[in-house]
């Protein structure tokens, strides 16, 4: 993206790669939030500007200092970078979805409901 020139306050990145994403069937960034999660160990509930913004140095602050949004900025340009380079590879998708399945389970508020053939009518 900077290689691009596109280097803003981190809302007006936001609106940019939201665009992208629609322009691409909102597939662009298919895996993206769920590597976020991961990466964070928490934040299922979130959506991804919002994981960035928790991963960015410092946290989560509110509302964004010009400090905290340029930080929030190198923040996803960095995340960004690294999550394309782990989805190009032949099996990355898969790898970026297996270890959200990973880190689910293993969350206290998850249970897999076990299908019981008796209740099935």
């Amino acid at each position: 993206m900077i290689a691009l020139g596109v280097l803003g306050a981190f809302s007006s990145m936001i609106a940019f790669l939201l665009g992208l994403d629609a322009g691409s069937s909102w597939s662009m960034l298919t895996g993206f939030e769920e590597w976020l999660v991961v990466r964070l160990g928490q934040g299922h509930d979130l959506a991804w500007p919002l994981l960035v913004r928790h991963l960015a140095p410092g946290g989560w602050t509110h509302p964004l200092t010009k400090q905290a949004d340029a930080a929030a900025v190198i923040t996803l340009h960095r995340l960004l970078r690294d999550f394309f380079t782990l989805r190009e590879q032949p099996d990355g998708l898969t790898r970026i979805f297996l270890d959200y399945q990973s880190w689910k389970v293993t969350q206290d508020w998850y249970q897999l409901e076990a299908a019981n053939p008796a209740q099935s009518s």
